[in-house]
């Protein structure tokens, strides 16, 4: 049986998580990470805890939904002295949506990794940027430069109804053939 001060601590953590239903983290960067469910875990032992129904994870201008999900940090957060702990990883299962500014992308699972500014999601992903929308299996977003690559997944991850393959739809503005305007002309007639 944990001591009943530990006990009372990581009480008292999670009914402040719980009672605001929202947790904020340090992100490694500047911009604090929010995270708010319908119900939370913290499994202190492990450094993660467990988010489940309509949760919405946001970092500057960027949001992430899912149906759950599993934040993994460093250090306990009843050895930290009060300070929030800092994520490393947050892994979001279940209609998962990232959101960023002229951008949205669906997947079944993310892995959103704090320290490489990276997010990977599989399962029949669909990015959508402007008009243009692009599926496959597999998505990696580098927000350092804000790169993104799709592949088909391959047959055991994320493969997609289109057979593994990444398929696109793409506007292309209308673009003046380069040839110059002529106005018709009436004939002299004096």
């Amino acid at each position: 049986m944990a001591h009943p001060r530990t006990t009372f601590i990581l009480l008292a953590c999670a009914a402040t998580l719980l009672g605001a239903r929202v947790s904020a983290f340090q992100s490694g960067g500047t911009e604090t990470l929010s995270v708010d469910a319908d119900h939370i875990e913290i499994q202190d032992k492990t450094q993660r805890a467990l988010f489940q129904g309509k949760v919405r994870a946001r970092q500057g201008a960027m949001t992430v939904t899912s149906d759950r999900a599993e934040v993994l940090y460093s250090s306990s957060i009843v050895d930290a002295g009060g300070a929030p702990p800092e994520i490393s990883q947050i892994r979001a299962s279940g209609n998962v949506v990232v959101t960023r500014p002229d951008e949205n992308a669906t997947g079944s699972y993310a892995i959103y990794d704090l320290n490489k500014r990276t997010i990977t999601m599989i399962g029949n992903v669909v990015l959508h940027r402007g008009a243009n929308v692009v599926r496959g299996g597999r998505l990696l977003i580098n927000l350092n430069n804000n790169a993104a690559s799709l592949d088909g997944g391959g047959s055991k991850v994320g493969t997609t109804k289109s057979g593994g393959r990444v398929t696109g739809v793409f506007s292309v503005p209308k673009r003046n053939t380069g040839a110059p305007a002529t106005t018709p002309t009436t004939p002299d007639t004096k």
